[in-house]
């Protein structure tokens, strides 16, 4: 079988590097055995595929950055079952009242054997019968994903081959993360080409580049340092624009690396594809009548004969644009551009490297993915594994690396920023309550990742711009940083002090940067100033979870509060500010014993923590108690710790803990975050194994959803609503890594885990 063929190559790749025309990329290290399998029809089982280490809610495929966020939907009624073919890949799907669009990105593949044609990726043919001929789909024979592959096995006509979509992560190279490219792969097994003539076809529609569907589109077609690129845009283009979140400036690019046997063409999809279908190949021509983007669909693609010493496809997709944001600075908005373009100032030079470095990202990759592997099975075995490896390029994909801002508010090539899109619930930019639950992944990768998120928001405090005494809660809506100079942006004012301060010294504690605390002390300062008058018992206000509405003396909210004070108190004592460090540990001390007489209740035959401090028949998951464990605060009792594990286990429903006692909603970041304060083993997996039941039902269609309800699996309906709330393709799946985050702030902290378990 070729997936292990392949498999013992990778081994031995990660090892040396290959020149890239020499390249195989095969599949990673071989994959845990199969969860439990999905509650989902898979249909015949002579002919199902398998899946490993779980069938996800939806696969990613090319997903780096907000604007590239290509997924397979496959659970729900009308999920592909994970199979690729025969099903269009979307632009995360968006789900709301009145959506008039399928948000499809066309992405097809197909693969000639020996003159007869199989279709692998999209459904050019299924959905074109009889116009091209009979429908016939290469036989998917195995699934896999890892942190960064997504892994297609399938057979044709006695041949096997792979299907591979790669999006590398590279937290310690911040040009190459930045770069907004994924691979697709398209391997056979070298003995197969001495038998069998074999060519590969692939296209994309200008549907990557436009979410209007009435939109005018040109393009143009180059070929430079031996690549060939397909490059589409609207023709009146939007800067710093959406539609139907996609970006409306910039390009979409698709490319291959140009060697013997690779043909570049454009044109109408029935015709390309069926120039491909009679001769195996494309004959060069190029659509040079620029149209709609529904108007005999226009499509780019390549068609690549392989040979037993070429048995691979590379292609590069991506969607490039300049600037990549706007930022609010007192002397007004800057332009800032990817980070990548420091080192690669037009676009055609970045495919060519990121084309001509595919093998360097494919070893790169491999070893990525056995790390992060092992260390989450060593954490909390292969359930958990499943889950973060699944979260992984989702969360990376949400937030782009830029140039940065110098003291006199100008562009600075030489600094760094990065800016968040809160994907799907509401488009804000660098939300402060979705960089924090963010943040976990950051701190297990490379944390100086965090502290190029919170520059925005930090440069926007020390501007004076911004009138509150607390954080503020956005910066705008993605891409443009406009800022709140008159102060009304959500109001969230104990929830973003206590993320801000708990973020701030979680970044300290690993990497000792004092520097960085006395540049910002004075606003760190400022919050905890806030939060000593303000955070003990916050008045009727939002938090994180602003979708439940506000509420008044909210205890966990009071706990955040407690823990950004704690937090400042030991950024005090980093950088020997005594005098501070004394005064907000008493303070922090003296709040969690009054916290603890006004929030906890013995109601319901469990001593357990109240929702707020008036409702003594509430009670809510109290996940920022996480922040007490993971910062090594030592601020609560430890008996709080085993009263709120004993009272989870009573409230767990059929798919996980409810997050409070108003609705039986979840949240999976906050799932992990209760994980990680849990006190022994089994509790802790109890709510990894949770989220995998949750995965494993098979209710639910999109990238790794947030918020579900926990009797059902679906997706949580709303009271005096009639649409469901869809919090999906969100950067809070960071939170996730919650586990591997505090593994590493115990190994800086000093913390035996086994002894605070005990």
């Amino acid at each position: 079988m070729l997936l292990s063929l392949v498999a013992a190559l990778a081994v031995t790749a990660a090892a040396s590097a290959r020149p890239a025309d020499q390249a195989f990329f095969g599949a990673p290290p071989p994959p845990p055995p199969p969860l439990p399998a999905p509650a989902i029809p898979l249909g015949n089982d002579s002919h199902a595929s398998s899946f490993a280490p779980l069938l996800p809610p939806a696969i990613p495929l090319a997903v780096k950055s907000p604007y590239l966020n290509c997924w397979l939907s496959a659970g729900g009624d009308d999920g592909s079952k994970g199979y690729l073919a025969g099903s269009w890949a979307q632009h995360w799907p968006v789900h709301y009242a009145g959506s008039q669009r399928d948000h499809r990105l066309s992405w097809a593949g197909l693969i000639d054997i020996d003159g007869e044609t199989f279709e692998f990726l999209g459904a050019p043919l299924s959905d074109a019968a009889p116009l091209l001929g009979p429908s016939k789909v290469a036989r998917q024979t195995a699934f896999v994903y890892t942190a960064t592959r997504s892994i297609f096995t399938f057979e044709a006509r006695g041949v096997e081959f792979n299907a591979t979509f790669l999006s590398p992560v590279s937290p310690n190279d911040v040009v190459r993360q930045s770069l907004p490219f994924s691979y697709l792969i398209v391997e056979v097994d070298p003995s197969a080409l001495a038998k069998h003539a074999i060519s590969v076809y692939t296209d994309i529609s200008g549907e990557w580049a436009s979410g209007e569907a009435s939109v005018d589109l040109t393009w143009t077609y180059t070929s430079g340092s031996g690549v060939g690129t397909h490059a589409i845009s609207r023709q009146k283009q939007l800067r710093f624009g959406e539609v139907a979140e996609q970006a409306e400036y910039g390009r979409a690019t698709y490319a291959t690396a140009l060697r013997k046997g690779v043909v570049a063409g454009s044109g109408p999809a029935d015709q390309l594809r069926k120039r491909f279908i009679h001769h195996g190949k494309l004959d060069g021509s190029h659509d040079v009548e620029y149209r709609k983007l529904d108007d005999r669909q226009p499509v780019f693609g390549f068609s690549v004969a392989l040979s037993g010493q070429d048995p691979t496809a590379v292609f590069t997709i991506g969607h490039v644009r300049d600037p990549y944001v706007n930022y609010v600075t007192p002397d007004g908005q800057v332009n800032l551009s990817g980070a990548w373009t420091t080192r690669w100032p037009h676009y055609i030079d970045a495919i060519s490297a990121f084309q001509s470095s595919a093998s360097r990202a494919l070893d790169e990759a491999t070893r990525f993915d056995h790390t992060l592997r092992e260390d989450a099975r060593r954490v909390s075995g292969d359930n958990y594994a499943a889950i973060v490896e699944l979260s992984t390029r989702q969360a990376f994909a949400t937030f782009e690396l830029t140039t940065g801002v110098d003291d006199d508010w100008k562009e600075d090539k030489e600094a760094v920023m990065a800016h968040l899109k809160e994907i799907s619930s509401n488009g804000d930019m660098t939300t402060i309550d979705v960089v924090f639950p963010l943040h976990p992944i950051l701190l297990y990768t490379n944390p100086t990742l965090l502290a190029y998120l919170l520059e925005p928001l930090l440069r926007y405090t020390h501007s004076g711009l911004y009138p509150n005494r607390w954080p503020v809660h956005d910066l705008g809506t993605y891409p443009n940083s406009t800022g709140y100079n008159r102060g009304d942006d959500e109001p969230m004012p104990v929830e973003e002090s206590g993320n801000m301060l708990w973020m701030a010294l979680a970044y300290f504690q690993l990497t000792g940067d004092k520097a960085w605390v006395e540049k910002h002390y004075d606003v760190f300062k400022q919050w905890t100033t806030f939060l000593t008058d303000d955070g003990l018992v916050p008045a009727e206000q939002l938090s994180t979870d602003d979708f439940a509405g506000t509420l008044a003396n909210q205890t966990n909210l009071a706990m955040k509060a407690i823990v950004g004070i704690g937090a400042m108190a030991e950024l005090a004592n980093g950088i020997g500010r005594w005098t501070d460090w004394v005064h907000y540990r008493s303070v922090a001390k003296a709040y969690a014993a009054e916290w603890t007489k006004m929030a906890m209740t013995d109601a319901g035959g469990v001593r357990h923590a109240k929702l707020a401090y008036q409702d003594e028949d509430s009670w809510g998951t109290l996940y920022n108690l996480f922040g007490d464990r993971a910062l090594n605060l030592q601020l609560f009792d430890r008996n709080l710790y085993k009263d709120q594990a004993e009272w989870y286990e009573r409230k767990f429903e059929k798919y996980g803990l409810p997050l409070d006692s108003r609705h039986a909603w979840a949240k999976t970041d906050w799932h992990l975050f209760a994980a990680g304060s849990a006190t022994t083993k089994e509790g802790r997996d109890s709510f990894v194994d949770s989220l995998v039941d949750f995965l494993q039902a098979g209710k639910v269609d999109a990238p790794f959803p947030d918020l579900y309800e926990t009797p059902t699996a679906s997706f949580p309906g709303r009271e005096g609503f009639d649409w469901p709330i869809y919090f999906i393709a969100r950067p809070v799946v960071g939170g996730h890594f919650a586990l591997l985050a505090l593994e590493k702030a115990d190994g800086a902290n000093g913390v035996d885990e086994d002894h605070f378990r005990e």
